[in-house]
């Protein structure tokens, strides 16, 4: 089979996810048919591999495909209103979100840095405590939640409303459905939950040392390594 090359007008993911069930309307593939690996895809569609993951995460959500860790994508049917179904996600790309909590947090953290009171910085331990004390008994939803629950004390910590509601807009999973997808599928695993729990007590730990350099070091990683979990 043969994908279209993308012309760049609109989100790319997208149209991507578009063109993908368009093959599978048009019997070019046909369920339970493995779509062929994701760099050749790229290749074929001239875009970006993270452009594709994004369009198959679409496409799992839709239940387009089934995408197999370690195997690869199938498909399980076709969107039959692809328009009208993507309404539902709200079109919002998860690796946007990811690049935007890059900068408003790194800036969030260096100031919890200075204004962070020791009554916050409990809190969020507690938070963290409570989310290692629980991580064998809490379902990936729970944890997920507990997990933004620590970024919005952190957000609270800083003592700027503005600041606040712009990270706040960034943890609502309602708004961004396609995000909370990819983040409930990429902590499944306890070995998953157990590194985001260390990620968040790295940037406790340097809020407490009051290092803003460490601190915005701790919270890049933390974010950088969510996009590699959308990306294995």
């Amino acid at each position: 089979m043969v994908f279209k090359n993308i012309k760049k007008s609109e989100k790319l993911y997208v149209r991507i996810a578009e063109e993908i069930n368009q093959l599978i309307e048009r019997g070019d593939l046909q369920v339970n048919d493995k779509l062929p690996p994701e760099r050749e895809i790229a290749a074929q569609m001239g875009v970006s591999r993270p452009s594709v993951r994004e369009a198959l995460a679409i496409l799992e959500v839709l239940g387009v495909v089934e995408i197999k860790v370690g195997d690869g994508s199938y498909v399980k049917g076709r969107a039959h209103n692809f328009r009208l179904e993507m309404e539902s996600l709200k079109n919002s790309s998860p690796f946007e979100l990811v690049e935007a909590r890059h900068y408003i947090e790194s800036l969030v953290v260096t100031l919890a840095v200075e204004r962070a009171t020791e009554d916050d910085l409990t809190e969020m331990q507690e938070t963290i405590d409570w989310m290692r004390e629980h991580m064998a008994d809490l379902d990936v939803d729970e944890f997920v939640l507990k997990g933004l629950h620590f970024h919005r004390l952190l957000a609270r910590s800083i003592n700027n409303e503005v600041l606040q509601s712009i990270a706040e807009s960034l943890f609502q999973m309602d708004h961004h459905p396609l995000w909370g997808f990819l983040n409930k599928k990429a902590l499944v695993s306890m070995e998953a939950k157990q590194h985001q729990i260390k990620e968040h007590e790295e940037i406790l730990a340097a809020i407490r040392n009051k290092d803003q350099i460490q601190a915005s070091k701790a919270m890049q990683h933390h974010i950088s390594h969510l996009q590699d979990l959308f990306l294995t």
